[in-house]
């Protein structure tokens, strides 16, 4: 199964609460996924609210995962790691409410430790984070987002290393990323085989990828860019979930969020096309093709 969906409440929705966001990814987009997004900072959600996600999200089959703050570090010092747990117990906590699978986050900084150090930390106080939620009862997973900057600990080499070691948490393949920490290395299809050949260990029912355009310099992401206006392809990963029959979740991070979205699905439905010779496709249908 392919999913596709927006990282936050479209832009085009003139109502700007999360409930808001998911009923117009649903009705308006035809989409059926969505990232809700804490990354601001975390806020009380009303549970009148979070029901009507929870209920709205099973009735209509629209797989919701949500994304922590961004400011985490679990390989700081005493304050940091605690102030980090609070902000991934409480994100768990509001993913659990609304029904979501899976609280995503940014693991940490190398800061002056060495790389070795640093993994040792994160596998370390990820299974405490773990151990937390899982005393709450609150069944979610910690997602891993690969990251797009040196000083950032995120390779997806780290993040597999961290997945192998720690139940409970998985990767989040932010494709963008991988492609800016690698100085645009994601050209071919080999290149985003490469992704799926290191996540093998991990023997995955389910990937979650995050698609942008991305500006990056000597290794290092800028900023986020349309998927057009950047120079990695998203045609050969679509080849590649298609050849395998890979359940995938591809959420939207363009600053076009949900026009870059659709924008996805479309060339999910031309490449059916060209495999089928039809002259209609329905991302949700793959009957044809697998």
């Amino acid at each position: 199964m392919i999913r596709i969906g927006p990282a936050g409440i479209p832009l085009s929705c003139k109502g700007r609460t999360n409930k808001d966001g998911i009923i117009y990814t649903y009705r308006t987009l035809d989409l059926n996924a969505i990232e809700i997004q804490f990354v601001r900072g975390l806020y009380v959600m009303p549970d009148e609210e979070a029901q009507i996600i929870r209920d709205y999200s099973e009735e209509n089959d629209i797989e919701v995962h949500t994304h922590a703050p961004y400011y985490i570090n679990l390989a700081g010092d005493d304050e940091e790691i605690t102030m980090s747990f609070e902000k991934i117990l409480k994100s768990a906590q509001m993913a659990g409410n609304i029904g979501a699978k899976t609280v995503i986050l940014h693991p940490g900084f190398y800061g002056e430790k060495s790389e070795k150090k640093t993994i040792k930390m994160i596998i370390k106080n990820s299974k405490k984070i773990t151990g937390m939620i899982k005393k709450e009862k609150i069944k979610v997973d910690i997602g891993l987002e690969t990251m797009g900057k040196q000083k950032v600990f995120g390779t997806l080499d780290e993040v597999v290393e961290v997945c192998k070691n720690v139940k409970g948490v998985i990767p989040v393949i932010d494709i963008a990323h991988i492609h800016a920490r690698g100085n645009g290395c994601l050209k071919e299809r080999k290149d985003f085989e490469d992704i799926f050949e290191k996540l093998k260990p991990l023997k995955l029912k389910h990937y979650i990828i995050h698609i942008t355009g991305v500006l990056y310099e000597n290794g290092n992401e800028l900023y986020h860019l349309p998927i057009k206006k950047g120079d990695m392809p998203i045609a050969p990963l679509i080849e590649i979930i298609l050849d395998n029959n890979y359940d995938v979740t591809l959420v939207s991070e363009s600053p076009l969020l949900e026009h870059d979205a659709i924008y996805i699905r479309l060339q999910v439905e031309k490449a059916i096309m060209k495999r089928t010779g039809k002259e209609e496709a329905y991302y949700k249908d793959l009957s044809e093709v697998v």
